[in-house]
């Protein structure tokens, strides 16, 4: 059983970076450390480019892998004008910190938890951090932050409004 205290909390995609940042940063890592995001690959790389940009003053070396397919992992690096992108092939082992997306816990990625820790022990470096970052509770809901030894998990819940504007009045 782990015990679990609210560390940071906030609204909209400025809390979900700021809140990131703010774990990142609890980490203590040096320019140089490698932090790698394991993510579904349409749905989550939008994310991990917004998270990569809010820790581009942490680190250098940030890698994306999709799914768990470790011979796809690319470097994320700034374009300008754009913001993170996908680069170049880049080797994921020996990565200081390993952020989890929760797509990868979705059921439609057919990924197990027992596939999540195989891979993570591959890359992540002896004494090094495991993140987890997901929307409602997926990670709860799953069984993953019970049985993944994650550092820090974020979670974040969006609330959606969709209106039709009639313009009323205005010639």
């Amino acid at each position: 059983m782990a015990s679990r205290r609210l560390i940071c909390s906030g609204k909209g995609v400025v809390g979900l970076t700021r809140c990131f940042k703010d774990l990142v940063s609890r980490l203590n890592l040096s320019k140089e450390s490698k932090i790698t995001f394991f993510g579904t690959p349409a749905v989550c790389l939008p994310f991990i480019e917004l998270l990569a940009y809010a820790i581009r003053d942490v680190t250098n070396d940030m890698v994306f892998v999709p799914g768990v397919s470790i011979d796809m992992a690319v470097k994320l690096k700034p374009i300008e004008g754009y913001g993170y992108q996908i680069g170049e092939k880049a080797d994921p082992h020996n990565s200081d910190v390993v952020v989890l997306l929760g797509g990868l816990a979705m059921p439609i990625s057919k990924l197990t938890v027992e596939d999540i820790i195989d891979v993570v022990n591959k890359v992540l470096k002896r004494g090094g951090y495991i993140l987890g970052v997901g929307f409602m509770g997926i990670f709860d809901q799953t069984g993953w932050s019970y049985r993944v030894p994650f550092t820090y998990i974020l979670d974040c819940y969006c609330e959606v409004k969709a209106e039709a504007i009639q313009i009323v009045g205005v010639e």
